[in-house]
């Protein structure tokens, strides 16, 4: 086998060699004569259907802004549908938007507008009638034979009688479109202008151009050669105007025809030098490939008999089977490995955010894998950017179009903060969530306020380019890792303000905080209030409904907020019973709650929105009580009800307590705890302490301690940390609100 594909390349290249090089040594010199013409009349052809292309589209565009102005401007339409004795709307304003319209459109000459009612003619110069009009024989013409569909020939036009005429393309439009029975507008487009236009975009001393209308007139007739040939013609499918180009003769044609013998000596040494290095090039380069089959066919002696076997004696084919197999294994073991690394990354981001691990500096700076946060201390600062509307965003999009957008809206996030040199982390967190990482320098208010105006541009780019929104939640800032949890968290709170202020929005935890305990939402509490109380079957629903909008009328709340308040309402009832059984929801899915949505948007005062919440609300109340009466659990509910309201303060009561009383299984008293009040035995149990811790908070001035252990906490910490999550406030700053809304309306 040594030597054998040495002879085999060398005999079967050099063949090759000598007749591409023949070849080229006849055609060339053929073909280099023709080179430069070639060139140029592509070069001509590419011009002229730029040309077409460019004319077309502007007078398509003066065609339709004509036809939009004359159907829809309402100073144009003024003209024809005002009466004359009305100056001022039927003349001062279609001339002045005549002269605003040939201003934005540089082609137009001129433009006028005849009415058929009296005759008359308003240019942008003057208003006179048909029989004092310089182009009067031309609006004859279309008064007879009615207005054309397309641009005119080049004729000759003037508005007054002692001008001197110049040549135009004309295009005529009804008004209305369809009858013109109201008269009819022209627009002159000039035909110097459309030279000047199509001038700047030719400049060649080697070709010319000539443009002609649809009877053979000329348009434009740019350095039309005394000797030269036509090589180019196209006619316009839009105007009919046809475009002819051409070659002079001369220039660089003939140089290459007296040159083919220098060619034919150059070809004669290039095939010299050509096969005395092909020779010995190709006995130096063959030494490294019959070093690499040896070591490869050696190695698979050794390791198997199979690279071997499906070579047989060709060397090459051995080397290809080898090398295919190496590139094959490895493309498997990076495409794996990229894999491995993109889900791995995803699962780390999902226990930074979510606290589930510790995270140590070791975890953090290996699985970043070349991410950088800032210095060596960054405030981080966790986000959240949700889709609006999900379920619309699934029905209309396939899955495959989903992961795209949800791509492009990843992408727009890191490069939005590039842009403002933040490091960014971001990964889909679920379907309708990115959750996002910042690493900040500086303080934290300012990194905030940052954030804030990269989630403004985000939302504006967003809503601009793709058929969707998108709202943004941001943390607040943290400076250890292991503390990223509580940022996300923020900003997942944050982001819930959403359901209240609408979505494409960007909410920052620190601001949605401040603004709970503005008049805007004062009312949300005693909104939860009602809605608990709705849900458990409690006539006091009704007093809570109308504190609500007495808050409302003595705030002397806006619209806005009123808005505000009743969509929390519509939500925050929507929400609850969708915790109760299916026979409970019925009437309230299919009808209460569309009507309570369509209420907030067409109501206009307080008292109407108020009187249409609680005719819905009173008729859902009642239906809820009949379905309750059927339903055989509901006397032990209220039982159970009667027996929580009774030892709520005792730490001890637990659902296991409750079904040992009541000799039932825990997992069928939960369940009808569920159905029945909408919500979840644990949950009841922390609002109703809370509620009376909220009392004892207003009316006693007992410790907080105190104060918890009466509600059935044993360890204070307990305490605080519920009472925030449903109060969002502590304790403390509860108290202290309290007394100054106290103190307050004393005043």
């Amino acid at each position: 086998m040594p030597g054998k594909w040495f002879k085999r390349l060398l005999f079967s290249y050099l063949p090759i060699f000598l007749l591409v090089i023949f070849s080229l040594s006849i055609v060339f010199f053929i073909i280099v004569n023709n080179v430069s013409r070639e060139q140029a009349q592509r070069a001509n052809e590419v011009f002229m259907e730029q040309v077409l292309v460019q004319l077309d589209r502007t007078l398509e565009l003066i065609n339709q802004q004509i036809m939009k102005e004359s159907n829809f401007n309402e100073g144009v339409r003024d003209y024809y549908f005002k009466p004359p004795a009305d100056t001022f709307g039927s003349l001062v304003v279609p001339s002045e938007k005549l002269r605003e319209i040939v201003g934005a459109l540089p082609l137009i000459d001129s433009m006028y507008l005849y009415r058929m009612a009296d005759g008359m003619v308003l240019s942008t110069n003057s208003l006179m009638p048909l029989s004092q009009f310089g182009d009067q024989e031309f609006a004859q013409t279309i008064l007879q034979k009615g207005a054309p569909t397309k641009w005119l020939p080049v004729r000759s036009y003037r508005e007054f009688a002692d001008q001197a005429p110049r040549r135009v393309v004309t295009l005529v439009r009804n008004v209305p479109l369809l009858s013109g029975e109201k008269g009819f507008v022209v627009v002159n487009v000039g035909a110097d202008m459309i030279s000047k236009y199509v001038m700047e975009m030719y400049s060649s001393k080697f070709s010319y151009i000539r443009l002609e209308d649809q009877n053979g007139n000329d348009i434009l007739n740019a350095n039309a050669p005394r000797v030269g040939s036509e090589i180019n013609s196209a006619v316009s499918g839009y105007t009919g105007w046809i475009i002819h180009s051409g070659l002079r003769d001369g220039g660089l044609f003939y140089v290459f025809s007296h040159i083919h013998w220098i060619w034919l000596g150059i070809t004669a040494v290039t095939l010299l030098i050509g096969a005395i290095g092909l020779i010995i090039v190709t006995r130096r380069n063959y030494r490294p490939v019959e070093m690499i089959v040896e070591q490869i066919r050696q190695f698979a002696v050794q390791r198997s008999q199979t690279l071997t076997a499906s070579s047989g004696n060709d060397e090459f084919v051995f080397i290809e089977t080898a090398l295919n197999r190496l590139i094959e294994q490895s493309n498997k073991y990076d495409q794996q490995f990229q894999e491995d690394l993109l889900y791995r990354r995803q699962y780390f981001f999902q226990e930074v955010m979510t606290g589930s691990r510790a995270i140590s500096a070791d975890d953090w700076s290996g699985e970043l894998n070349g991410l950088s946060f800032g210095g060596e201390k960054p405030l981080f600062i966790a986000a959240v950017v949700e889709i609006d509307k999900h379920q619309d965003f699934v029905n209309i999009y396939n899955q495959r179009d989903q992961s795209l957008l949800k791509f492009v809206v990843k992408s727009v996030v890191n490069e939005i903060g590039g842009k403002h040199d933040i490091a960014v982390w971001t990964e889909w967190i679920a379907n309708d969530r990115l959750g996002v990482l910042f690493g900040m320098t500086g303080d934290e208010e300012e990194s905030l306020q940052a954030l804030k105006a990269v989630g403004k541009e985000l939302n504006a780019w967003v809503t601009s380019n793709l058929h969707f929104s998108v709202t943004a939640g941001f943390g607040s800032g943290v400076e250890e890792v292991n503390e990223i949890p509580l940022s996300y968290e923020d900003a997942m709170n944050a982001l819930k303000y959403k359901t209240v202020l609408g979505g494409s929005g960007t909410f920052l935890y620190s601001e949605m905080k401040a603004k709970s305990e503005s008049t805007i939402y004062d009312n949300l509490d005693v909104i939860r209030k009602l809605t608990s109380c709705f849900r458990q079957n409690n006539e006091e629903w009704e007093t809570v409904f109308r504190e609500v909008f007495a808050n409302l009328r003595l705030n002397l709340s806006s619209k806005e907020e009123i808005v505000i308040a009743a969509n929390y309402l519509s939500y925050d009832l929507n929400q609850s019973l969708k915790e109760m059984a299916q026979d409970y929801r019925g009437l309230w899915e299919q009808e209460i709650h569309p009507r309570l949505t369509a209420a907030v948007e067409t109501f206009e005062t307080l008292d109407e929105v108020e009187s249409q919440f609680y005719e819905l609300l009173r008729k859902a109340f009642e239906h809820l009580n009949h379905m309750r009466e059927k339903r055989s659990g509901h006397t032990l509910i209220l039982e159970i009800k009667a027996y929580i309201e009774e030892r709520y303060a005792d730490p001890n009561l637990s659902l296991q307590m409750i079904s040992d009383h009541f000799q039932l299984n825990t997992k069928y008293v939960s369940q009808l705890f569920k159905d029945e009040m909408g919500e979840k035995f644990i949950d009841y149990l922390a609002l109703l302490r809370i509620r009376h811790a909220k009392e004892l908070l207003e009316e006693t001035k007992a410790p907080i301690q105190d104060i918890a252990m009466k509600v059935g906490y044993t360890h204070s910490l307990s305490f605080i940390r519920m009472f925030k999550k449903v109060m969002k406030v502590t304790p403390g700053d509860y108290r202290k609100n309290s007394a100054l809304q106290l103190k307050g309306r004393e005043l």
